[in-house]
């Protein structure tokens, strides 16, 4: 008999048990209100499956980039606003009122701060407070985000982990694709003071920000067209293409005819993506 090479054991045993079906879907946010400031116009949005979440934060301030094919391309004002923005995915649990996300990849770096949320929910509404933070956050449901979900992981033609982690997750109508750093950033408060306080030289500072966080809709006249990036020059392109994902087995999925293969994290859209 050939051993079979088994995916990497990456994840706990011991998993939180799925959100609630409430939690469901794709939430894009109205409101952000601290005690220093109000947010009504960034682009924020939140999609969540069973198990796994995925977040983009956009602010509203966005720079022309107009003419720019890459970071590369990019001037210093230009990459300096691309640091204020922040995302990040991983695992949901909930406990009775009470949200953490726990982070696997994260735009910003590590602060040493937990992200929990007090959740109250009006059918396709919710009131999120912060547990650790005084916060107030309001989110409604986008209408084409419930259905089937999904939540998959890049994984190599030998199942073991890309130098770079990559996550897509789906929710009804909609997707969020995570394509992460080579290696982690240092902690600091975020992105900005770790630049104003390192100093990195310019070569440094393009692969600190050459984080993927894109979300899009897989149905309309462009399926799988990118609507919302971290990095704008992805916006209007297109991700993969319909029917290109299909389950091979219970815990690997696979992309146009084998090129890219995917760990099954959380699926219940059927038979093909």
């Amino acid at each position: 008999m050939t051993a079979r090479m088994p995916l990497l054991p990456i994840y706990p045993a011991e998993m939180p048990a799925p959100v609630p079906d409430a939690y469901v879907g794709v939430w894009r946010r109205s409101l952000l209100q601290t005690p220093d400031m109000q947010d009504t116009s960034s682009c924020v949005l939140w999609l969540q499956t069973p198990r796994w979440h995925a977040d983009l934060r956009i602010p509203a301030d966005r720079p022309n980039f107009s003419g720019i094919s890459s970071l590369a391309e990019c001037g210093r004002d230009q990459l300096e606003w691309l640091a204020t923005q922040q995302g990040f995915c991983g695992l949901t649990q909930v406990d009775g009122e009470r949200c953490t996300w726990h982070r696997q990849q994260d735009f910003q770096p590590p602060s040493g701060s937990r992200d929990i949320g007090r959740m109250a929910f009006d059918g396709d509404s919710i009131t999120e407070t912060g547990v650790e933070a005084d916060y107030l956050e309001v989110w409604k449901r986008l209408p084409r985000s419930r259905g089937g979900t999904a939540a998959l992981e890049l994984v190599t033609e030998r199942n073991e982990l890309p130098s770079r982690p990559t996550w897509l997750l789906v929710a009804g109508d909609c997707f969020i694709y995570v394509r992460g750093r080579k290696r982690p950033l240092p902690a600091a408060a975020d992105l900005a003071s770790l630049t104003a306080a390192m100093q990195p030289s310019r070569k440094q500072l393009l692969e600190w920000l050459d984080v993927e966080i894109s979300f899009g809709h897989r149905y309309g006249p462009t399926p799988w067209r990118i609507e919302h990036s971290t990095l704008p020059f992805r916006e209007g392109q297109t991700l993969t293409r319909p029917c290109a994902i299909r389950r091979q087995g219970h815990r690997l999925a696979v992309e146009n005819d084998h090129k890219r293969r995917w760990m099954i994290l959380d699926w219940s859209t059927g038979a093909a993506l």
